[in-house]
């Protein structure tokens, strides 16, 4: 994309304890090239563990809400998770929607730290909301919707309905758009043979579904959460670390700067021990 904010290994300042160190990251390629990237300049060995994989809807609501927004037609654009931001900016490129193009009218939320750092990338737009707490309620409380406002919000076939109750119940005309559905990844690397050999150092998570999708493929795939008990389980934020923790994950690290840059450099700083 264009305007990526793919960070360089320059915003990881300092000198490289990862030298050897082997990563998973879960997941693909196409999704994660930026952590990737950055993990291999400092020297890491890196492997792919897809845990979700992201299926859109052959339906056109979407694509139709869409290309409303970019006629000026909404007013917010509101992205519950990364996965869905993904999708979104997939959508927009599939039907020729340019996001220079999108009115300054609309305004995007994002909730959690990856959403915010996908919408910049997979999307190109700025995020002018970006809560600190996630609950349905806060985020509507704090995004001031006035009774009349226009909002667009697409979800996974999975997502509950709290937060389109919660935004309507401000008076405003909510369009939820059942946008996608996620199932269990596939391909990547061997990684449960891997941790069973004890070839994994570290696995990153970047947001709470990537951790629930993980479980279940390693169980499917005959492993089991126990061979993770000896790895560097580094979290990017808060949620996601809330999200392990809940699995049993004993969680190694959680950065203070919630972004791929802050992940790679708290792995670093842990491994200079």
């Amino acid at each position: 994309m264009s305007n990526s904010t793919t960070p360089s290994v320059a915003t990881v300042a300092g000198e490289s304890f990862l030298t050897g160190v082997r990563v998973a990251i879960t997941h693909d390629k196409e999704q994660a090239h930026d952590q990737a990237d950055l993990f291999t300049a400092m020297g890491a060995e890196v492997y792919f563990y897809p845990s979700i994989q992201i299926i859109p809807f052959d339906d056109s609501d979407l694509e139709h809400a869409l290309r409303e927004a970019a006629a000026g037609q909404y007013d917010w654009l509101v992205l519950n998770d990364a996965d869905t931001a993904w999708v979104v900016g997939d959508a927009m490129r599939a039907i020729g929607v340019d996001p220079n193009q999108i009115p300054r009218r609309l305004r995007v939320a994002t909730i959690g730290c990856m959403t915010e750092i996908y919408t910049k990338e997979f999307i190109g737009l700025d995020s002018a909301f970006a809560p600190e707490i996630y609950t349905p309620e806060y985020v509507a409380q704090e995004l001031h919707l006035k009774p009349g406002d226009r909002v667009l919000l697409p979800l996974s076939s999975t997502t509950r309905a709290g937060l389109a109750r919660c935004l309507r119940d401000t008076g405003a005309e909510v369009t939820a758009v059942n946008a996608y559905r996620t199932v269990i990844g596939k391909g990547g690397d061997p990684v449960p043979v891997m941790l069973w050999e004890g070839k994994i150092d570290v696995v990153t998570f970047t947001f709470p579904s990537a951790v629930r999708y993980f479980v279940k493929r390693l169980e499917y795939e005959g492993g089991a959460k126990a061979m993770l008990d000896d790895v560097c389980i580094a979290c990017i934020g808060p949620l996601t670390a809330a999200a392990a923790r809940d699995y049993g994950f004993h969680v190694s690290l959680v950065p203070e700067r919630h972004t791929i840059a802050g992940l790679v450099e708290a792995v670093n700083n842990y491994f200079r021990k």
